[in-house]
């Protein structure tokens, strides 16, 4: 009977022994983590320059006239941000807003013009020489974005595409491609 309760407690030692070695380890080993690496901080090392952080703008009061003049545009959208930029050296206004399950940002001028805007769509609703030109050019695309932009005079539609051999098209009213920009020099 003594042998069996020396065994007994030399297993009961060694088990003691094990959970204090586990715990000692937990203590003093760090932690196997993967660093978390932010996508500006990913992409400033591949471009091998600075990328500049963007923090989240804080909703700025628009002008009376800007709210007017958006409010008389769009009578049922509700604003979800807006900010106040400075492009090519002149104070613009940025509204973000939300149109019967559609996005549409806006750019205003102090006084209350549209400089440029770009508004989601239903693809049902790009005009029909655009619709055509799609088709032709990629017969097996899916639209799974359409949007309308307007900058200055001059009004594009562009569709994010599925099943095509390009992510993206852009076209002008009369189903004219628009040329992809040239890839940025690095």
């Amino acid at each position: 009977m003594s042998r069996v309760w020396t065994w007994g407690t030399v297993a009961a030692i060694v088990v003691s022994f094990g959970v204090a070695v586990g715990a000692q380890q937990a203590t003093t080993k760090p932690a196997t983590q993967k660093p978390v690496v932010k996508k500006e901080a990913k992409q400033e090392k591949e471009n091998g320059e600075k990328a500049e952080a963007k923090k989240p703008a804080a909703k700025v009061q628009l002008p009376a006239v800007v709210t007017a003049a958006f409010k008389k545009s769009y009578p049922d959208a509700v604003i979800k941000n807006s900010a106040k930029e400075t492009e090519g050296g002149k104070t613009v206004y940025e509204v973000e807003s939300v149109d019967k399950g559609m996005n549409r940002d806006l750019i205003y001028n102090p006084d209350g013009t549209v400089v440029e805007f770009e508004e989601q769509i239903k693809p049902a609703d790009l005009p029909a020489p655009v619709a055509a030109a799609l088709k032709q050019l990629y017969p097996k695309a899916t639209i799974t974005k359409a949007e309308k932009l307007m900058k200055g005079e001059t009004i594009q539609y562009e569709m994010a595409l599925k099943g095509a051999a390009k992510a993206s098209a852009t076209f002008t009213p009369d189903g004219k491609l628009v040329p992809a920009p040239p890839p940025e020099k690095k």
